[in-house]
């Protein structure tokens, strides 16, 4: 078990494509010959996802991490027993799934905070199903960082040779804009910095989106790169942070693909979503940063509109796992 990492993979939520994309993902030969990915989540629906893609899997159960067997053509299965087939309808939201999408999830933080795992990997829940279930927190990373402790921390998506962190993620956009501010942004460089170093990159260049058009050009079509984002750029900078900008947002991006910058700052969710999705929608993973353990993850929803049809591409869920198991040995991305 020393010579490649051990993943803790989420089933993601019930009703989702999480199920199905997780076994499709164990298909692929470099996932069993990179790592000894472990699921967590539901023996019997992971039993329904088997009849329906077709798959001829044998599963092993495991309450420990020396159960683990990697051998070809088994599933190793931490079953929580936590939901019944009945109560789940394919592609529709209900509080059960969330519930048991977010037991999935804490378990796989026990193991990796106990040194169980090297690192987890999730597939995708679904927020209103969440709340639902009484879970306030918005996504992944609020729930992770609330059961850890963490207070700063920050989602970095990445497909290819592109990398962008954001400064906030959901929030509306009016809401976001608040959150431009000077100490917050500071703060955000200088945990990009730190993950790179961690990784192996001791001197990553960091460019940083501006908020506004054209960058603001000079204040005449807003101020916030004058008030705000300048200023925490010259303090990371004091701080021997490789940070560079503010630049427009419509040319930063393909500036750092050909390779100019190691990573983008983005203001917003949307700012930052977009461009890696038009450059690399099917291979992009999100990372996350401050976490105690290494976390990546599918970068897509649960895609209700396809759940149960097995057609769901398991690229994203294809390129995490590579990506953590990659973390895990060379803690280079």
């Amino acid at each position: 078990m020393k010579n490649k990492p051990v993943l803790a993979i989420t089933m993601g939520d019930p009703a989702g494509i999480g199920p199905e994309i997780v076994l499709k993902a164990l298909k692929n030969e470099e996932v069993s010959q990179i790592s000894y990915p472990v699921v967590i989540g539901d023996q019997r629906i992971i039993e329904a996802n088997l009849k329906t893609l077709d798959f001829s899997y044998k599963l092993n159960s495991v309450k420990r991490i020396t159960d683990i067997r990697g051998e070809s053509g088994t599933i190793d299965l931490f079953d929580l027993q936590n939901i019944q087939p009945s109560e789940v309808t394919i592609g529709r939201i209900c509080k059960t799934c969330g519930k048991a999408s977010v037991e999935y999830i804490l378990k796989a933080c026990e193991m990796a905070l106990a040194g169980k795992v090297d690192a987890v990997v999730t597939a995708p829940i679904n927020k209103e199903a969440t709340t639902l279930a009484g879970f306030g927190e918005l996504g992944h990373m609020e729930i992770l960082a609330k059961y850890t402790g963490t207070r700063e921390y920050a989602t970095m998506l990445v497909s290819k040779d592109l990398r962008v962190v954001h400064l906030t993620t959901h929030y509306s956009l009016k809401r976001a804009l608040d959150y431009v501010k000077r100490d917050l942004i500071l703060k955000r460089l200088v945990l990009i910095h730190q993950s790179f170093v961690q990784w192996g990159i001791k001197e990553p260049s960091i460019a940083v989106a501006a908020l506004n058009p054209h960058g603001g050009e000079g204040g005449i079509l807003g101020d916030e790169e004058i008030r705000e984002i300048m200023p925490a750029i010259e303090d990371a900078r004091a701080q021997n942070i490789d940070a560079r900008g503010p630049f427009p947002a419509d040319t930063v991006f393909n500036r750092a693909i050909n390779g100019e910058f190691t990573v983008v700052l983005a203001m917003y969710h949307d700012q930052g979503h977009i461009a890696i999705k038009v450059y690399g929608f099917e291979k992009s993973v999100s990372v996350a940063l401050g976490l105690p353990f290494i976390r990546t993850s599918v970068d897509h929803g649960t895609a209700f509109d396809i759940a149960g049809k097995g057609t769901a591409s398991a690229e994203s869920m294809i390129e995490a796992i590579k990506v953590a198991a990659r973390l895990s040995r060379s803690k280079r991305l």
